[in-house]
């Protein structure tokens, strides 16, 4: 079984934690998701942005 570890160690110690842990999970998502065949365009969503005058 193949797993993705990212310790908590590398994350507290990063420069920018945040943009580690993002990057982490944004790769573990796109793996699972391509070698799953999942239905991406079915799945993803990219809220939209709405100003108010």
């Amino acid at each position: 079984m193949q797993e993705f570890i990212l310790p908590y160690e590398a994350v507290r110690q990063a420069d920018d934690p945040d943009a580690m842990l993002l990057a982490f999970l944004q790769s573990t998502y796109e793996a699972a998701a391509n070698l799953g065949h999942w239905d991406r365009v079915a799945l993803e969503h990219t809220p939209m942005i709405t100003t108010h005058s």
